[in-house]
């Protein structure tokens, strides 16, 4: 079991890749990302075809999703609710009441599959071989292996380790391939 804290402070912040809008990854494989955007104003997303994608308003008065006409708007308005969608659907992001910080996991579906809950239901998880997962803290602080994350710290999991001292908001996010290597 190994349990890597990753400080928000030690993240480098960048553009996303169309520069409409700027991000700061948490980490980042072959075919996959986990990492924070900041929806400053409206703006096009990045096309991510052939990807899936996850995004959890983290902070901030909320942000819609426009997909066009093949596709209802997603409508992001309380904190903490991850929302899946294509990331080939040209999106364009609105934000009409102010800037919001969010969450993001993105994976290559050929090779990856993905998923986002809120603060793990179990006291132990355990990734698959070759897989990796995310603790992200949304709010308040918690420890695991000796190591304390705050808001937006993350810990980096892979094996098998005890979370049954989770009772912060956090965003659990496991990342695993499609077949195990």
């Amino acid at each position: 079991m190994t349990a890597t804290l990753i400080p928000f402070a030690s993240l480098s912040e960048s553009r996303w890749r169309n520069g409409a809008g700027r991000k700061a990854d948490i980490a980042a494989g072959p075919n996959w990302l986990v990492g924070f955007a900041w929806l400053d104003g409206d703006a096009p997303f990045s096309d991510y075809r052939g990807h899936d994608r996850t995004i959890t308003l983290v902070e901030g008065p909320g942000f819609t999703l426009d997909f066009g006409p093949s596709h209802p708007a997603l409508v992001a308005r309380q904190r903490y609710v991850p929302f899946a969608f294509d990331g080939g659907w040209t999106a364009r992001c609105r934000v009409p009441s102010g800037s919001c910080l969010v969450l993001n996991a993105m994976t290559a579906r050929a090779t990856w599959k993905h998923r986002v809950t809120l603060a793990p239901p179990a006291s132990t998880m355990d990734t698959v071989p070759g897989g990796v997962a995310f603790l992200v803290v949304l709010a308040g602080s918690l420890t695991i292996a000796g190591q304390t994350a705050g808001p937006r710290d993350s810990f980096r999991i892979e094996g098998k380790i005890d979370v049954s001292g989770v009772g912060a908001p956090a965003a659990l996010i496991r990342i695993d391939p499609l077949r195990v290597r």
